[in-house]
């Protein structure tokens, strides 16, 4: 902090010389004068600090004691503009920058928006741009409610949106809602749920609807698994009225699929033959500049581009890249037993992969891998679980009639 003020104040290196040094500190003391950084020397100079309010009050000291005041250095700030007196493009810089500082603080450079997963914000982004809210835009232009009432009318599965400025930042706050398929089937056509696989019945929870079977049991393709048809009961167990409802439930089962692939022994692999070049490129708008060896014929080119940017979503037309130039050549090798079999485990692993990214769980695996000297073999079943349940329509009876019955009962 102190340092701080002597810059701002400005202070000076001064060496005295001669007459009485000693008296010339201690009446500097008695006068609360500050001096830091005292250095001595072997012709009897005394070399300080001193601010330049404090160096004024020197002079009757000086003349008491006899000795004599050399400047050798001035800092500080007074000092740098009595300096610069004279460059006015400096000053005029400064003041420049001070007024685009405070234009440019006042508008949005960066749009963040974070929470969104079925929207991309590249899609959001140029929602908001035909809506007029884009990079560059005047913070008092920014109407905050204005922005999420205009996401959640055009996303209607978004269940809540909050923007707020911080800064030169807009950043909007997506929480996408969770319906569940109880609201949306209040509405739809009563049904029933049937198998859509044979199986046996590993969980089932329902929602709405009767059940049918549960968990443990086996079902055919097309057994009825939940009925939408509730049987209303009175105080004496008599069903007074049937009420058709849309099945719903999430019914698992297990179940076996089979799974057979071939791999072939001999595989082709791309070589390169020549060693990689590199060339580069600077894009601006329709302006392209590259240098480098241009490329030959029949080679491959791979190409790196990077857009510039200031902030996170706020891209210049100006990229520079880079683009290898590599040629292959094609070469037949034959995998060895260890290789193949690797080679078709990992394939049987991206087959399990895209069967658990629909759901689907993998409760064993049966497959066996085998290789003669042409092809290795994957045969064998992989035991499931997943979800059945497929909607039909239901068939309304007629709503029973308790007075007949009771008629006919007594007649």
């Amino acid at each position: 902090m102190k340092n701080l003020f002597s810059f701002l104040t400005g202070y000076m290196k001064v060496c005295i010389q001669g007459g009485q040094t000693e008296r010339f500190l201690n009446l500097c003391i008695a006068r609360g004068i500050a001096l830091w950084s005292l250095m001595g020397d072997p012709k009897k100079e005394l070399v300080f600090f001193i601010s330049v309010r404090h160096f004024f009050l020197l002079g009757p000291i000086r003349r008491k004691t006899g000795v004599k005041i050399h400047i050798l250095e001035k800092h500080g700030l007074p000092f740098f503009f009595a300096y610069s007196r004279k460059r006015k493009a400096f000053f005029l810089g400064f003041l420049v920058f001070g007024i685009l500082l405070f234009f440019l603080s006042g508008r949005i450079w960066n749009i963040h928006i974070e929470g969104n997963i079925t929207n991309s914000t590249p899609e959001i982004l140029e929602f908001l741009e035909e809506e007029g809210v884009l990079h560059g835009i005047s913070k008092s232009s920014v109407n905050c409610s204005s922005v999420a009432a205009k996401i959640r009318e055009k996303y209607p599965k978004t269940a809540w949106v909050a923007a707020k400025i911080q800064g030169t930042r807009l950043i909007i706050t997506i929480k996408e809602g969770v319906f569940s398929d109880t609201d949306k089937t209040l509405d739809r056509e009563p049904c029933n749920l049937v198998a859509s696989e044979d199986g046996i019945i590993v969980d089932m929870v329902t929602r709405a609807g009767t059940p049918q079977t549960e968990p443990g049991k086996k079902c055919k393709k097309g057994q009825l698994l939940v009925m939408g048809r509730l049987d209303l009961h009175n105080d004496s167990q008599e069903i007074y009225q049937y009420k058709y409802v849309h099945a719903d439930a999430d019914i698992y089962i297990r179940r076996q699929i089979p799974y057979y692939a071939e791999l072939s022994m001999k595989y082709e692999k791309a070589i390169p033959i020549e060693k990689e070049k590199r060339r580069f490129y600077i894009k601006a708008g329709s302006l392209y500049m590259e240098w480098g060896r241009p490329p030959k014929k029949n080679n491959d080119c791979i190409v790196e581009d990077f857009p510039l940017r200031i902030t996170e979503n706020f891209f210049l037309p100006v990229s520079f890249g880079k683009i290898t130039d590599r040629k292959y050549k094609n070469q037949r090798f034959l995998r060895t037993e260890q290789e193949a079999k690797a080679a078709a485990f990992h394939i049987l692993q991206q087959y399990e992969k895209k069967l658990m990214e629909k759901g689907v769980q993998i409760f064993s695996n049966n497959v066996k891998i085998e290789v003669d000297h042409l092809t290795c073999i994957s045969r064998g079943t992989l035991e499931i679980i997943e979800k059945t349940g497929r909607e039909v329509p239901i068939e309304k009876q007629e709503q029973p009639d308790l007075q007949l019955e009771r008629t006919t009962e007594n007649g």
